[in-house]
């Protein structure tokens, strides 16, 4: 009798916890960010709800887009009409590195010269050029953004935007520069001719300052991507307002004739690239350091042939033990002073900081080109020997240090701003 009463009496128990469970809570599935190549005459946004994704931002001047989803749908994604191909997002970030990464200076009563724009001999250009050209050269910086009340850069910056988390922003709170990396390049570049702090390589270059990496200093290649279509697409959104087929060098379109990349990463995204290559097919000079892991050849987007990987040199001359091998060309990247938030002055180093000398030494090029041609030059390839187009003009004006011609440590050379201007005007 017992037994029975204690079977009972479990039973009991039994019924009312099942009667009063909470039931789990099911947990939702992993979202992860891709890139969907599409075929537009097929592809349907409303079929990416049906497989619960979310489209992010839709390209404009490639066929992909953006989609967060979960990543348990991703191969219906992939199946879906229209779709091509599916990529995952990946993460870059600045190449900002090597001793000493950070040496505090205080905002500066008299402008210095940095010894990296002397190496590459910029004063000697400003009497010719100083990247002025009407409104028409301008350099888009994709980096963390910028300072942009600084008073060593502000009156270079024309227009910002950012676009992380693939949404554009040009408000200013969303683009400014909460790193340090994109103003300490920026100054690089345009630092004013004026009384305080530094001067920059181009000191009358209009920047785009197109915040692509957050505070942090990395972010996502969808935003990297997203980031050179805006510089494209310039301040009116509108790729070639005039319809005359030319977008780069264009009084009537305000597309960039440059853009600086002090970023990278190990992951190679075809939408990236592909990116890349519009902006290469329509005359955009591209630079990007070729990375700080001293690996044997340069990160992405550098490594693509589209694009000048820049290594990074010291005030001897020497390669800096952190820069990748093979380089197209090379430039000072070591202890490098420049503008930097909140109206300072840092010194870092990188080929973060090597690359904007060489997007200086472009701007100077084209603006001086332009100014007496009005037109630009041609990018040119990796093999150019000839001043007939951008890279061939870096390529034979470079100090060729290393083995003579192009070698895996120095590239073609430490670039040359004084010979690179006057190869350009003949």
């Amino acid at each position: 009798m017992d037994r029975k009463v204690a079977i009972s009496g479990l039973m009991a128990l039994l019924l009312l916890a099942a009667i009063f469970a909470v039931p789990a809570v099911a947990e939702k599935p992993e979202t992860v960010r891709v890139v969907a190549h599409i075929d537009r005459g097929h592809f349907k946004a409303d079929a990416v709800k049906g497989v619960g994704g979310k489209i992010v931002y839709e390209f404009k001047l490639i066929d992909a887009v953006v989609i967060d989803i979960p990543a348990n749908a991703v191969g219906k994604l992939a199946k879906l009409d229209g779709v091509t191909k599916v990529e995952y997002d990946h993460m870059a970030q600045v190449y900002r590195g090597g001793p000493p990464w950070l040496i505090s200076e205080p905002t500066q009563p008299a402008q210095t010269i940095p010894w990296g724009i002397e190496r590459v001999m910029a004063p000697e250009t400003w009497s010719i050029t100083d990247g002025s050209s009407n409104g028409v050269i301008e350099v888009a910086v994709l980096d963390t953004g910028a300072d942009w009340d600084h008073p060593d850069i502000a009156a270079n910056i024309v227009w910002g935007v950012s676009t992380i988390g693939g949404v554009v922003s040009t408000d200013p709170a969303d683009w400014y520069d909460g790193n340090g990396h994109g103003t300490h390049v920026i100054g690089t570049i345009a630092a004013l001719n004026n009384d305080i702090g530094v001067v920059g390589v181009a000191p009358n270059v209009e920047i785009y300052a197109i915040k692509v990496l957050d505070d942090r200093g990395s972010g996502a290649y969808t935003d990297i991507a997203i980031g050179i279509e805006q510089a494209l697409l310039g301040p009116d959104g509108v790729l070639d307002a005039d319809g005359d087929g030319i977008v780069v060098g264009d009084p009537d379109d305000d597309a960039a004739e440059v853009i600086s990349m002090s970023l990278g990463g190990p992951s190679d995204d075809e939408y990236l690239h592909d990116m890349i290559i519009q902006a290469y097919n329509y005359g955009v000079v591209i630079v990007a350091a070729s990375g700080n892991e001293a690996a044997d050849q340069p990160s992405y987007p550098a490594i693509y042939p589209e694009v000048i990987a820049v290594g990074a040199t010291d005030s001897t001359d020497a390669i800096a033990y952190f820069s990748n091998l093979q380089p197209e060309v090379s430039a000072p990247g070591v202890d490098i002073l420049s503008t930097y938030p909140d109206d300072t002055y840092e010194t870092l180093s990188g080929t973060s900081m090597a690359t904007p000398h060489v997007s200086g030494v472009v701007a100077l090029i084209q603006a001086a080109y332009y100014n007496k041609y009005g037109k630009v030059l041609p990018v040119g390839t990796f093999e150019d020997m000839d001043t007939n187009t951008v890279r061939g003009i870096l390529h034979v004006t470079a100090d060729d240090l290393g083995d003579p011609g192009w070698d895996i440590y120095y590239g073609y050379g430490i670039v040359r701003a004084d010979l690179a201007v006057q190869a350009a005007l003949g």
